[in-house]
């Protein structure tokens, strides 16, 4: 096993010290850090034992030299750690209210953003999951070159490997890698892929629909459609460009409101319409950059809740 770098023990010790406070408040924050990579939890236990003897040692009172030497007094720190694999446990039963008393380190676990939010997940092989707002993503201790895309939109970068391929579950269809940078976005009714590199095989066990670089694929709710895009500009949610060919208003409003994280609907009259161009988020209010590129949609945003709903120039109206 290789050892902890100074950073990771460095990382872990803080945690520790921070975990052990009585106003500790982060556990979404430790959750995440632990479920980023299995060596972090490796390294949590090693710098929690530690500290907890430490702390034993100034907890334990002075002992009579006429007296048996009693027992160090467990320590706070000492009950929130639970043995191997407690960080998890002991995080997760805090925030959710998990039975700790039978703690299955190898369970599939999920990461979640916010919409507007954006994060960077580093897999054990050398993989790389990029998600985009409002997604989540479930992974698997157990299957680590398995992710399974709930809703929202990742970009995958794959350190390929022939004996052991990576695979993608988006509801009932499977993707699985070729050597592959690839995107892949999920909502209710919508799954689209966009292959960035190499190659994906599309449910190699019933279509065997192999996509290449530069190929897209869009399932609706009325069929299948295969397309071509320029590999460089799959992906460009996370540079703020959005670009489209023959996309509808119904997938560019849930887009726009993955990145700008506010609620984005569109009117049913023209949720078929499509749109095929680039759209330049930038790094200003979701207001003014919903106005600046709608005359781009040739649409009109009103406003609904706490966004917006997209509606026709002509009947700016649900």
């Amino acid at each position: 096993m290789t050892a902890p770098s100074d950073q990771l023990r460095e990382t872990a010790r803080l945690w520790a010290i921070r975990v052990a406070d009585v106003d500790f408040s982060d556990w979404d924050g430790f959750t995440d850090w632990l479920a980023a990579d299995p060596a972090h939890a490796a390294a949590y236990d090693r710098a929690a034992d530690a500290h907890a003897a430490a702390d034993a040692l100034f907890d334990a009172p002075p002992t009579p030299l006429a007296e048996p030497a009693a027992a160090p007094r467990p320590s706070r720190r000492r009950f929130l750690w639970l043995g191997a694999g407690g960080a998890i446990a002991a995080a997760l039963a805090v925030t959710l209210g998990l039975d700790m008393t039978a703690p299955d380190p190898s369970a599939p676990y999920t990461i979640a953003t916010e919409p507007g939010a954006r994060r960077t997940i580093e897999l054990a092989d050398g993989s790389r999951i990029e998600l985009n707002g409002d997604t989540r993503i479930t992974l698997d201790k157990a299957a680590p070159r398995f992710a399974s895309l709930d809703r929202g939109e990742a970009m995958f970068h794959v350190r390929h490997d022939d004996s052991d391929p990576f695979v993608v579950m988006v509801g009932d269809d499977k993707l699985v890698d070729a050597g592959t940078a690839f995107d892949v976005m999920r909502s209710a009714r919508t799954t689209r892929v966009q292959v960035a590199e190499g190659k994906v095989i599309y449910n190699p066990d019933l279509d065997k629909l192999a996509l290449d670089a530069g190929a897209t694929l869009l399932i609706e709710p009325d069929g299948v459609t295969l397309g071509r895009m320029t590999p460089g500009d799959i992906g460009g949610w996370r540079t703020g460009t959005l670009v489209y060919a023959g996309a509808s208003l119904a997938t560019v409003s849930a887009d726009l409101a993955r990145s700008l994280g506010r609620p984005i609907d569109v009117a049913p009259a023209i949720a078929a319409q499509r749109f095929t161009g680039t759209l330049t988020l930038g790094d200003g209010e979701p207001s003014a950059t919903l106005a600046r590129i709608a005359p781009l949609l040739g649409v009109v945003p009103a406003p609904k809740g706490e966004g917006w709903i997209l509606t026709s120039p002509n009947r700016a109206q649900p």
